[in-house]
């Protein structure tokens, strides 16, 4: 992609210098993951059981919510889901996905919006998810969400130099890169809906939440705009 010099920061620094904030993100999974292949496996499924995203969670009896957690875990989880992972890798895939990216979006909004964004593409990566298999019982867990909008995001601004307003959505869909690197993206997840993750190295991670991915991607490309700070001239 073409970035500007200041998305890529100062001359002669290192490639893989990852801001502060994805460093501890990266640490923070790495470490809820390495605690859950510690604890035993009956209080691993209670960790998903109140943490994953299930959208048969929402499907009350008798009024009532039927999962651990209650009705607080139907709200937590819109946000907790992405911290956990199926595996090892698909936790490596995930990070390298969102440290590649995420460098240019951090050096574009700082930490704090940062992490806003990342909250609202888990959001709705976890929304979309919802409405797209109502009523399964399947746990959804990744930051695959988080990943896509981050993704989404960056499209708004790396073809375009810093200085200049932020161009709209309609604006940046008319560049021929950005429909072609969104057209790889729905390629892509075509291929892991078909042929599942085995083959781009996930193992068997069970279905692939599609929905998770286009809502993270929405919430981002769309929801950009409020992230980014006012261009100086």
């Amino acid at each position: 992609m073409d970035v500007t010099d200041r998305d890529r920061g100062s001359a002669g620094e290192p490639v893989f210098d990852l801001p502060g904030v994805l460093v501890a993100i990266v640490a923070v999974l790495v470490a809820i993951q390495a605690l859950r292949g510690w604890i035993a496996p009956e209080v691993d499924d209670l960790v998903l059981a109140l943490f994953a995203f299930i959208p048969d969670r929402f499907v009350l009896e008798a009024g009532q919510p039927a999962y651990p957690g209650g009705w607080g875990a139907m709200g937590w989880t819109f946000l907790s889901h992405a911290a956990l992972h199926g595996s090892w890798m698909h936790l490596v895939l995930n990070a390298a996905m969102l440290a590649a990216v995420g460098r240019v979006v951090v050096r574009r909004i700082g930490t704090g919006r940062f992490l806003g964004l990342a909250g609202v593409s888990a959001i709705g990566g976890a929304a979309v998810h919802l409405v797209v298999e109502w009523g399964s019982g399947a746990p959804m867990i990744g930051a695959s969400g988080v990943v896509f909008g981050v993704m989404g995001a960056a499209l708004r601004f790396v073809f375009v130099p810093w200085w200049l307003p932020l161009p709209s959505a309609a604006a940046v869909l008319g560049v021929a890169r950005v429909r072609s690197f969104i057209g790889a993206l729905v390629l892509m997840n075509v291929l892991l809906v078909v042929l599942g993750t085995a083959p781009f190295g996930g193992g068997d991670e069970g279905a692939v939440a599609w929905g998770a991915h286009l809502g993270g991607f929405l919430a981002g490309f769309l929801g950009f705009p409020g992230f980014d700070p006012p261009r100086r001239g």
